[in-house]
Formats: C-alpha cells, structure tokens, sequence
C-alpha cells in the first residue's frame, strides 16, 4: 500500500462496522478472524477500510431463487 493510499483510507471502528453491517461485535471479530473481512490492527484495536467494508458487503450478496 503506498503512502497516497493511506492519506486516503477512510478508517472506520469495529463500533462503526457493526452500525453500518448491522452485525454485533462477535460477528465482526469472528469475520476478521475468519478472514472474511480485512481488518487493520492498531496495538489492540481493530480498524477497518470503508471501502474494504462495502465490497465485503457487495460480496456478500445472493440472488434471489427463480
């Protein structure tokens, strides 16, 4: 990752993640360490691309049965 993409990174919380995933934080935790979704670690605090997020998301999509 270079330096121009860090200044750009929108980092959200795991608290931010659950909001916007509608998940709780055992979910979250166990999708990071599932590595489903990419997470980044700061001493003991998980952080998260909102970019990353929103693909997990697009990803995560099913169709509907015909």
């Amino acid at each position: 990752m270079d330096m121009e993409h860090v200044a750009q990174v929108d980092l959200l919380t795991v608290q931010e993640v659950c909001k916007l995933l509608r998940l709780n934080r055992y979910t979250v935790y166990k999708l990071v360490e599932e590595g489903k979704l990419p997470a980044y670690r700061f001493s003991n605090k998980y952080m998260f691309d909102r970019r990353e997020v929103m693909e997990f998301l697009k990803k995560s999509r099913v169709e509907a049965p015909k």
